[in-house]
């Protein structure tokens, strides 16, 4: 067996605050980790919201492995009773700082994570994914198979800030305020034009990433595009494990998961030769295994694209003292 794995935080100075986690228990399991970045900078105690999330999960994700039977086959059941306890130790997390009522009815006050999870289930691996961190399986019979949930939210948002980035660059902007600004409209949504963005011009960025989104997601409500082009990623925890929006997304939180944001599969183990997990902070997927392969695609992501506003466009960008995101990647070659 190899195993290989690297995970560093997007900020240069502070490594510490990187919100991924991982497990790897040889012979067991393996788990990819991503803590939902909270902008408000809440702190439970040392940690980033994100970080005690992914911190409560990793753990407990480590004890029901350790404490299974995993010689023999679970299926369903054992994913429901990994889920029922993830569940509750999130709940215990706000009880522990005080939030449980908060967060019962705030959905802006709840913490979060990502799971891309693989397991030994007596004679399969089991895989269970929620929110999307990825899972890519290679075997002989097995071909390539690739799992990540699809999330058509980050596509709207990622228009909205690469359109209002286009714009703001037709007026020769600097790249400073363009870069503040389309963050701004970004986060805060079209509603309101965002300081630095006249009201004419905010009506034609949001009239233009309505008509991007309908060409694009043709089967998508209308009504629900413009409900976060108008409110922006600060309004988007609204579809958070939504049992039918179609933008709807999973998120481990504490709270009711739909079915529709729960992905398992199971594969005959012997016939795997290649487990890989990884966070979203990886913009594009190399073809080869390895630490090396998925850091050399990682730089090359970024000589082509630092800004993320072209053919990675998405809701942020690399800067001068961060990377656009926290990434991790975790990869296992078996030996048969």
């Amino acid at each position: 067996m190899q195993i290989e794995c690297f995970s560093l935080g997007k900020r240069f100075a502070h490594p510490e605050e990187n919100e991924d986690c991982v497990v790897i228990l040889p012979g067991r399991g393996y788990a990819v980790i991503d803590g939902v970045t909270d902008r408000s900078g809440r702190r439970f105690g040392p940690m980033r919201a994100g970080r005690y999330a992914a911190g409560l999960v990793a753990t407990e994700v480590t004890r029901f492995l350790l404490t299974e039977d995993l010689s023999a086959c679970g299926g369903q059941d054992r994913v429901r009773r990994l889920l029922q306890v993830l569940g509750d130790a999130l709940r215990a997390g706000y009880v522990a700082h005080g939030l449980q009522e908060r967060a019962s009815t705030d959905a802006t006050a709840r913490i979060g994570c990502t799971l891309a999870l693989g397991y030994h289930d007596g004679p399969v691996i089991q895989l269970v994914s929620i929110g999307d961190s990825g899972i890519r399986l290679r075997g002989k019979t097995l071909g390539t198979i690739h799992h990540v949930e699809a999330k058509p939210l980050d596509r709207v948002t990622a228009l909205i800030r690469r359109e209002c980035w286009a714009h703001l660059g037709k007026m020769r902007a600097d790249p400073l305020s363009q870069r503040r600004i389309s963050d701004n409209a970004v986060w805060n949504g079209l509603r309101e034009p965002p300081a630095g963005l006249g009201a004419e011009a905010c009506a034609t960025v949001r009239a233009h990433v309505l008509n991007l989104c309908d060409e694009e997601m043709p089967t998508i409500s209308r009504a629900e595009i413009e409900r976060l082009v108008d409110s922006g990623i600060s309004g988007q925890r609204a579809f958070a494990n939504h049992p039918s929006s179609d933008l709807g997304y999973g998120v481990l939180d504490g709270f009711p998961l739909a079915e529709r944001h729960v992905f398992t599969a199971d594969y005959p183990a012997n016939g795997i030769s290649r487990l890989e997990l990884f966070s979203d902070g990886y913009f594009a997927e190399p073809e080869a295994f390895g630490v090396a392969a998925w850091e050399a695609s990682f730089a090359e992501v970024e000589r082509i694209d630092p800004d993320k506003i072209g053919p990675y466009a998405s809701v942020k960008g690399s800067t001068h003292d961060s990377w656009t995101d926290d990434r991790t990647y975790l990869g296992i070659a078996f030996d048969h």
